[in-house]
């Protein structure tokens, strides 16, 4: 019962990190398109709300992961010396917390102009920054990694395979959010 739980909630989080950066990605439409203080304030912060659930979704991955790591996949199975193991938990603590650091970042930057503002028309520098590819392809990157790792779950890599599934995931996530940010600009 209490390794079934497990999954389910491990599953759970991996559904809750993806779901959160969907959300990101589509408020990031709307944050793109704001052409208001106000407005630009209004969707980085809802943006960045997104993170709250991304990285409780993270927490919960690691503390299942490690319990099936060790009580489902342990003793003879490998534990940690599976990769798909040992690469999640990189994906999860190197490649997942770029996005939101970095792009994070930009987001409250965003608001906190925005909220200056107000009700104002927002100027050209602050549209652009809105629409740059730096915050964009961060913010991407984190559904690429969230779609990683699901693939490193189901499909059990090896070394070779799983690294470049997260490499690949996260930089198709993050050319995507570039490209989707440069299209925006134009």
């Amino acid at each position: 019962m209490v390794d079934t739980t497990s999954l389910f909630l491990h599953v759970l989080a991996a559904i809750g990190m993806v779901g959160g950066g969907i959300v990101q990605v589509l408020a990031g439409t709307r944050l793109r398109g704001a052409g208001t203080g106000a407005a630009i304030g209004q969707w980085a912060r809802f943006t960045r709300s997104a993170g709250t659930l991304i990285a409780a979704s993270a927490v919960v991955s690691l503390l299942t992961g490690g319990h099936l790591a060790g009580a489902v996949w342990g003793g003879d199975a490998g534990g940690f010396a599976n990769p798909f193991i040992t690469l999640g938990v990189v994906g999860l603590v190197v490649l997942a917390p770029i996005g939101p650091m970095v792009g994070g970042a930009r987001l409250r930057e965003l608001g906190q102009a925005g909220e200056e503002l107000g009700d104002g028309q927002a100027s050209a520098a602050l549209v652009a920054d809105a629409r740059a590819p730096g915050v964009w392809g961060p913010v991407h990157s984190l559904v690429g990694v969230g779609v990683g790792l699901v693939a490193l779950m189901v499909y059990k890599p090896g070394w070779v395979v799983g690294t470049l599934v997260l490499i690949v995931t996260f930089g198709v996530g993050w050319v995507a959010g570039s490209m989707v940010a440069a299209r925006a600009a134009r």
